[in-house]
């Protein structure tokens, strides 16, 4: 896309206005919020792109100077649920080049918190964190912070004082704990201050880990279920249009008369969603649209039977419920704004 002026842009032999600029934008963020959610060998790939989206919004944002755009600014960011300083997480994600490098895509976290925690890494020093494997695919946020402030604790100081121990009133603890989690958390990081973390937070901060899988593991049988019966059927319907063998004839042979191959017809060798995905769209025998409903159905089904211990946070009016669920599961990444945020400050 490239700069024309401060209010259009041109995109191949298309003039963009600002508001359709933006509008086109936030298509953009949704879709990556909802492939991020379900296709977890994406999920890297669109924090990146995100962190990209925002950076060139924001960018446009400071050189307008225009009221108007800073309205749609903040439109965006608030119907996303993207605080000023989630903002300068993506950001930041997004420019570091280790980060972006494919060749570490499956080695480090995509979570949006340890993410951001490597970006602050110098490259050199976490490229070789990775080739090292002091930093992989399951370090979370507490592993890195750790893995790269001990050093700097143990030069300013040998002895460590303890100062206080924190605790929450049992009733509602979770709810309460995770409106303020990030915030303490950063507190303590900023100061350099040492904390372990209680074994209940342990426990839930694994939980959701554990439900993540589940969910993802039941999609996926879902998925290859409905590729088999929507194949078979259409398999059996082709073999007796053309008279080909009978109802009984096993499924391999009416495959092989057909002239189809293991790969196009089943879901051997699928190990995603994704994948199972492609293959039956390939084929032509469903639209993407109705996989995608299905989708949906398959998704509110894992919610109901796998809940979360974390409650739901407040219901957003973004439109589409969908993203709403995929923003529940991801909802760690996420803080909420608040009414007329001030983002005078926020620092690219």
């Amino acid at each position: 896309m490239n700069k024309n002026n401060l209010t259009q842009f041109i995109d191949g032999n298309h003039i963009l206005s600002s508001s359709d600029y933006f509008a086109s934008s936030k298509q953009n963020i949704k879709k990556l919020i909802h492939a991020q959610s379900v296709y977890e060998h994406r999920a890297l790939r669109c924090v990146i792109e995100i962190g990209k989206t925002l950076s060139d919004l924001y960018e446009y944002k400071k050189r307008s100077q225009s009221t108007k755009i800073d309205k749609m600014w903040n439109e965006l960011v608030a119907e996303f649920q993207y605080s000023p300083a989630t903002v300068t997480k993506y950001i930041k994600i997004s420019k570091n080049p280790i980060l972006a490098d494919e060749r570490f895509q499956t080695r480090i976290p995509y979570s949006v918190y340890s993410l951001y925690e490597l970006s602050k890494i110098e490259p050199i020093a976490l490229q070789l964190l990775i080739e090292s494997n002091e930093v992989t695919s399951s370090s979370g946020r507490t592993d890195i912070v750790a893995l790269t402030n001990l050093p700097k604790n143990k030069k300013t100081s040998k002895i460590q004082i303890p100062i206080l121990s924190l605790s929450i009133d049992k009733k509602d603890w979770i709810s309460s704990y995770k409106s303020f989690e990030d915030e303490l958390i950063n507190l303590l990081i900023r100061n350099r201050v040492s904390y372990s973390l209680s074994s209940q937070v342990k426990s839930l901060d694994k939980s959701e880990v554990t439900r993540s899988k589940k969910i993802e593991k039941y999609i996926f049988q879902q998925s290859k279920a409905h590729f088999n019966k929507v194949v078979k059927s259409h398999i059996d319907k082709a073999c007796r249009t053309k008279n080909l063998c009978s109802p009984k004839t096993p499924f391999k042979k009416k495959m092989e008369l057909l002239k189809y191959g293991v790969d196009e017809v089943t879901t051997d060798s699928c190990i995603t969603v994704n994948e199972v995905e492609d293959r039956l769209l390939r084929l032509d025998f469903e639209e993407e649209s109705s996989w995608g409903k299905l989708m949906m159905k398959w998704y509110l089904e894992a919610f109901e039977k796998f809940p979360s211990r974390i409650p739901e946070p407040v219901q957003t009016t973004t439109g589409e419920e969908l993203d709403g669920f995929a923003r529940q599961q991801k909802n760690q990444n996420f803080t909420p704004v608040k009414n007329k945020r001030d983002f005078s400050k926020f620092k690219s």
